[in-house]
């Protein structure tokens, strides 16, 4: 807490001289310092906080009908606010809560029997004033954990605005950039309230907006990371959090349209989807929340004047579409995940909803083999491998690279045609082993 004021209170200029002087490893430890702020004043939500302080109370009320709490009144009943926050505790004694430092005489690991704790409430049940006692610990709570988010985005904004020559090293492919980027991830990795959020994804636009050849030129990863944070917000319970997160995500494939010069969004569309199967197994994502986040990415992109007489609203459509293939084919994979010739032909759909993307395609042509050679039938598994090599070969002729592409393969099964007759994109990315 210290560490936050002095860096919400001390001039940019006293700031800025600090970074130019302090050596590579010291600046990288003051976003350690920023992720350790983070990760300790997060926020729990309001719910989790009142269950805190409603137990306390109630381990007070059990300490002073035992006589164990000097000055204690057994006579004094809580009412009204305060028992129903009681009842509501002890419905969920099972809900496990997050650790977190915000207010540590509230939130640390004894708090309900921290001393200093037991005589503020006694205190307080003493004065009849429990309820908006309450009702202010919890704004306290909720305060502390939004200015702090809101005090290391101001660092952010200051750092990459001085250092901007520095980030934009080696097209933004340099360690220094990775360890700002990092910290930017980690306002979605900690739970943040709404409130917050907004300003995360406003910062982050901005960061975008700056940056993008970290995103769409040179290596995946910050991309990929990106695709897959902003997507979990898709999914988040607030109404408001999925419209800013659809928001973004818009943003960020328009920024990825406009680099490439109005060509295509593969960078952001290959990234999206690779994010879509990984959240499938991490957080169960393709309810109604995903559903309706995506159907606003839709209206974003229908309803954007500048880009109407262009094939970006048709990319967008695409990709959601896509997505929505992705989503449907997992849940039925799910449902015969005990049936392997059901689970192949499933695969096997996906992998044609993508042909025109060879690298997705060899993904899922590849995980048809493992589920063949895992079953023992080694012939199947032997003829996907032959499509993918006919894949990369067709791949390779159409960047003038090898002669033959798919009709090397020909005479081994006529069913190679099919990697023929897909359009591939003329950017479509490079597979991962053909450099």
């Amino acid at each position: 807490m210290c560490f936050l004021h002095i860096m919400k209170t001390i001039s940019y200029e006293t700031l800025i001289a600090y970074w130019q002087r302090a050596p590579s490893p010291e600046v990288s430890d003051f976003f350690s310092i920023l992720d350790v702020c983070l990760q300790n004043f997060r926020y729990l939500g309001k719910r989790n906080i009142i269950r805190k302080i409603a137990a306390a109370f109630k381990f007070v009320q059990s300490t002073q009908n035992n006589g164990t709490l000097k000055g204690s009144n057994p006579s004094c009943q809580t009412s009204g606010l305060l028992s129903q926050w009681m009842h509501s505790t002890s419905s969920h004694e099972g809900h496990k809560q997050h650790r977190s430092q915000t207010l540590p005489i509230i939130r640390g690991k004894n708090a309900l029997s921290n001393p200093k704790l037991l005589q503020m409430l006694d205190n307080t049940m003493t004065s009849n004033s429990n309820e908006i006692d309450i009702v202010h610990h919890v704004d306290t709570e909720a305060n502390i954990a939004t200015e702090v988010c809101l005090t290391i985005l101001d660092l952010l904004s200051l750092f990459t605005q001085t250092h901007q020559r520095q980030l934009q090293q080696s097209d933004c492919q340099n360690s220094l950039m990775k360890r700002v980027f990092d910290t930017y991830m980690l306002f979605f990795q900690v739970n943040q309230s709404a409130t917050a959020l907004k300003h995360v994804f406003a910062s982050l636009r901005l960061f975008v907006c700056k940056f993008p050849s970290a995103f769409f030129q040179g290596p995946a990863d910050l991309c990929g990371s990106f695709c897959y944070e902003v997507l979990k917000c898709c999914n988040h319970r607030s109404r408001s959090t999925q419209t800013e997160a659809s928001a973004l995500l818009y943003f960020f494939m328009r920024k990825n349209f406009e680099f490439n010069k109005q060509k295509s969004i593969v960078r952001s569309h290959l990234q999206l989807i690779k994010a879509v199967s990984q959240l499938i197994a991490d957080a169960g994502i393709g309810g109604s929340r995903f559903q309706h986040s995506l159907a606003i990415t839709n209206n974003f992109a229908n309803g954007d004047k500048q880009m109407k007489n262009s094939n970006f609203p048709a990319e967008v459509k695409d990709l959601t579409k896509r997505i929505r293939t992705v989503l449907m084919a997992t849940a039925q994979m799910k449902e015969h995940e005990k049936d392997p010739e059901m689970l192949v032909d499933l695969q096997y759909s996906l992998a044609n909803s993508y042909a025109s993307t060879p690298e997705l395609r060899r993904t899922w042509l590849e995980s048809m083999a493992k589920i063949h050679a895992r079953n023992g039938d080694l012939s199947e598994a032997a003829m996907c491998y032959i499509h993918i090599a006919a894949l990369i070969a067709e791949y390779l002729k159409r960047r003038g690279m090898f002669s033959m592409g798919w009709p090397a393969f020909l005479s081994i099964t006529p069913n190679i045609k099919e990697e023929g007759d897909t359009p591939y994109n003329e950017v479509r990315p490079k597979l991962s082993h053909v450099q």
